[in-house]
């Protein structure tokens, strides 16, 4: 039977980006994307409206502040304009949808700036926010970002507790569906493609993209969905950085200078003679 309803699953996910479930995603009236700051730090790449994605139906928005503080917002049909931040860090952002016998939830984590509340936000992931929840683990620096062709670590929990040998499907608007199951402890992890398009030179000159992390757990007559989404950006070393180069350039530095600091100290050398 839990074969049967991955495959079905697997199926729907197929279809295309998103079907079958709720998602956060950002709301076209802000291009359909984000701005990309040319520097890190709180509030990068986030947007300030958002659409609640496949909603039928009334749904609960609940934004949960980086002091575990809870506000329950209204969705203006499917959007949402988030409320001007006061506290900087990340805030957890769910949606839920109840109906007979099915559980929707998603989840996204906005990262905003404002006085700093000091408090780490490995609470706000600990907190248990849905029944079925896939949880970063960890979430990455607010300085930092997520990033094409780099892994991350997730980790899969039901009612607070890890669920194992469980389907997690990945999904990027440019990119097919992939598969991974969580292992005895409910983690998994994952591989953000490398599939920018029209790429330009400067990480400035190119919006972030999305990722859609789905998956399902039916327990007795319910059944639970639960969908995380984030944005991420292209790789520099995929396009115009290159590591091995930029060491290689760094070391050719190191010689050339060490070349004149020879030669300085040799013509002092012959002057003082």
């Amino acid at each position: 039977m839990k074969k049967g309803l991955s495959a079905l699953f697997l199926a729907s996910s197929l279809w295309g980006y998103g079907e079958g479930v709720i998602y956060w995603a950002p709301h076209m009236s802000h291009g359909g994307g984000h701005s990309q700051g040319k520097h890190g730090g709180h509030g990068m790449g986030e947007v300030t409206m958002l659409h609640a994605m496949n909603l039928d139906g009334n749904g609960s928005v609940t934004l949960i502040t980086p002091d575990l503080s809870k506000d329950d917002l209204n969705l203006t049909d499917t959007a949402l304009t988030l409320p001007k931040a006061t506290i900087g860090g990340y805030y957890a952002l769910v949606l839920t949808h109840r109906s007979e016998n099915q559980v929707d939830s998603a989840i996204r984590y906005l990262s905003q700036q404002g006085r700093p509340s000091k408090i780490s936000p490995t609470k706000l992931t600990a907190l248990p926010k849905t029944d079925l929840e896939i949880v970063p683990d960890p979430l990455h620096r607010e300085h930092d970002r997520y990033t094409a062709s780099k892994s991350y670590h997730f980790v899969l929990r039901l009612h607070n507790h890890p669920l194992a040998n469980t389907t997690v499907f990945l999904e990027t608007r440019n990119t097919p569906a992939q598969s991974v199951i969580t292992d005895a402890e409910g983690k998994f992890t994952v591989t953000l493609p490398n599939d920018f398009k029209n790429v330009q030179i400067g990480r400035s000159e190119n919006k972030p993209s999305e990722f859609l992390l789905t998956t399902q757990h039916r327990e007795g007559d319910t059944l639970y969905k639960n969908t995380l989404t984030m944005p991420y950006s292209l790789n520099p070393n995929d396009y115009w950085q290159s590591q091995p180069y930029g060491a290689g350039a760094i070391f050719i530095g190191f010689l050339g200078g060490l070349f004149f600091y020879r030669r300085h100290k040799k013509n002092q050398g012959v002057s003082r003679g």
